[in-house]
């Protein structure tokens, strides 16, 4: 099974033949998707351990004081009022003051331990938010992995974030609990990234729809997970411990994980695709015919060269929807987060709505995988944004709270599951497999913004009541009508390289013109052949925008056969205009 011969391997023809449910592509599909469990967990936890329980200032008067010498007196939970000054003041910076917290067991959040209350209650906030800042790294890991390997970076995030995640519980401070939490949030957005596009490069074309139920499973197993455990665990670091331990199986993946079909034809591993296609071979016991999974039209080693986020830039196609991507993403991140926040006023106690909130995504996530099969994912995703908007107008028009709100509010969470299914799928089929990870990357650096600003949107309650729910609204409206421009990629193959990428739509109507790309191979038997017979080429199809030279290159090299010139010098036009 040497792969040292001239002909490439087609990465889709390779897949498709090992079956749409290929165990080896399934059981590879199934460990890519697993992080996200790990995900949701560690994001979600920080609702439940960063509340602070009720509580009350006391401040202790030593025995040899005189009573009638009061020096302070206590105004509220988090201030005194100093008697000789008449001066305000916090608990905190009283002598001998400490706050008394109603709690079942000892240190039931950081914000108990920590003393994280009244203007120090927004550095237990920032657990979250450097979490989400961790992000802003994305792009860099994701650079790494399409210059070095899926696999590497992938298996290399994933040990960071087991190590970050178990020593969160252990931290002595505040402050080493927050690094730990900016760095974990640094890996655990990388895997994130990795996982989506390798998976998508791990399995056949037909089975890319169903991806989103293994991510869903996942995704709302780590949510239930959280809130399950938080009712029978009450310490925070108990809690924490429970949640991250399982991810030390991570370093199982190092003898289970193999690297992406993709990546390793598109630069040329050969030793790590023979690998592959033996490891893949006997685990699904099949043979495989290869020359059936060749590429109809073979191209140059040396056009296979490693890309950068500055090629994206150059490219204008690929600039534009790069830039659509990142605000459809900075949007799902908006509503996605802001809806998560609300839930915990779907009821009066906390666990109602959450647990409400976090099922929804399971019945969502598998209607949406259904609805894959039939329609494309641009016109899911366009259509959940609608009815996400319209939900949230109406929640506008008739605010309070009650049985109407609940259900505008839960089948928005509804219709917001589609669109997290659809549009990270459609996301990494659309990128090129040479910039696939940088592209998913950029697009995830810019969209962390959304889960930055999130947080912020109850307080636009101060201007209005509705604040929040119109900003949403809005913001789900422009993007249902800017995804619009974005092509549809359901059932097509994915890019290999910029020169592929299919404009779309809109791109079109300003004279990218979606065409198929032409490679021509002179063979001996072309140069026998008489002069007035026309020029035998073979096609691969691949979306391109054909620049006007290059159209003008193929008219020239077919009239050149037509004039009988010689196969030295058709050949020289062809390297030309190549």
């Amino acid at each position: 099974m040497s792969m040292t011969r001239k002909p490439r391997l087609d990465p889709e023809k390779l897949l498709s033949a090992f079956g749409k449910y290929g165990k080896y592509q399934m059981r590879t599909c199934m460990l890519l998707m697993i992080p996200a469990f790990f995900y949701s967990s560690q994001m979600l936890i920080m609702g439940f351990i960063t509340q602070p329980p009720p509580f009350q200032c006391i401040i202790s008067i030593s025995n040899s004081s005189n009573p009638s010498q009061q020096i302070y007196q206590v105004l509220d939970n988090c201030h005194v009022l100093e008697l000789k000054t008449n001066k305000t003041m916090q608990c905190s910076a009283v002598p001998n003051s400490t706050y008394l917290y109603e709690e079942e067991v000892p240190f039931s959040t950081i914000n108990s331990e920590f003393n994280l209350v009244c203007d120090d209650e927004h550095w237990a906030e920032h657990g979250t938010s450097l979490f989400m800042l961790g992000g802003l790294f994305t792009p860099v890991i994701t650079q790494l992995s399409d210059l070095y390997g899926r696999r590497k970076l992938l298996l290399f995030s994933m040990w960071i974030a087991s190590i970050m995640a178990n020593i969160c519980p252990i931290t002595p401070t505040e402050l080493t609990f927050l690094a730990c939490r900016f760095i974990l949030g640094v890996a655990t957005t990388s895997i994130y990234a990795l996982m989506w596009t390798m998976c998508c490069e791990s399995v056949a074309i037909e089975f890319r729809s169903l991806i989103p139920i293994a991510y869903t499973f996942a995704w709302v197993t780590g949510i239930m997970l959280v809130g399950i455990l938080r009712i029978w665990i009450l310490n925070w670091r108990r809690l924490y411990f429970a949640i991250s331990i399982p991810s030390t199986l991570s370093a199982l993946y190092y003898w289970l994980l193999p690297e992406s079909p993709y990546w390793s034809i598109t630069h040329n591993k050969h030793k790590s695709i023979e690998k592959y296609i033996k490891d893949a071979c006997r685990y699904n016991n099949v043979k495989l015919d290869l020359s059936k999974c060749e590429l109809d039209s073979q191209q140059p080693d040396n056009q296979n060269k490693s890309r950068t986020l500055i090629d994206v830039l150059c490219n204008r196609v690929a600039l534009f929807h790069l830039s659509v991507q990142c605000y459809v993403m900075i949007s799902m991140n908006i509503s996605y987060w802001a809806m998560a926040l609300l839930s915990t006023t779907l009821s009066d106690d906390s666990f109602t709505g959450y647990f409400l909130s976090g099922f929804i995504e399971f019945p969502g996530g598998l209607l949406a995988v259904v609805l894959l099969l039939k329609f494309g994912r641009r016109t899911i995703t366009v259509w959940s944004f609608s009815m996400q908007f319209i939900l949230l107008f109406l929640a506008v028009l008739f605010p309070g709270t009650g049985i109407m709100q609940i259900s505008l509010a839960v089948i928005a969470k509804f219709f917001n599951s589609f669109i997290w299914v659809a549009q990270p799928l459609m996301l990494a089929e659309m990128s090129p497999t040479t910039v696939r990870n940088i592209f998913y990357g950029t697009v995830q650096f810019f969209g962390n913004t959304g889960a930055f600003l999130a947080p912020y949107l109850p307080l636009l309650k101060s201007v209005s009541p509705q604040a929040p729910q119109v900003i949403v609204a809005i913001v789900s409206l422009s993007a249902a009508i800017i995804l619009l421009t974005a092509p549809e990629t359901k059932d097509r193959p994915m890019p290999e390289d910029l020169n592929d990428f299919d404009p779309g739509c809109f791109l079109q109507m300003f004279g990218y013109r979606k065409q198929t790309k032409e490679n021509v191979f002179l063979t001996a038997k072309d140069a026998e052949r008489p002069s007035n017979s026309s020029l035998e080429f073979k096609i691969r199809p691949a979306y391109v925008c054909t620049p006007a030279y290059k159209v003008i290159a193929t008219n020239t090299l077919l009239r050149s056969n037509a004039m009988g010139l010689a196969t030295s010098e058709r050949s020289s036009l062809l390297a030309i205009y190549q």
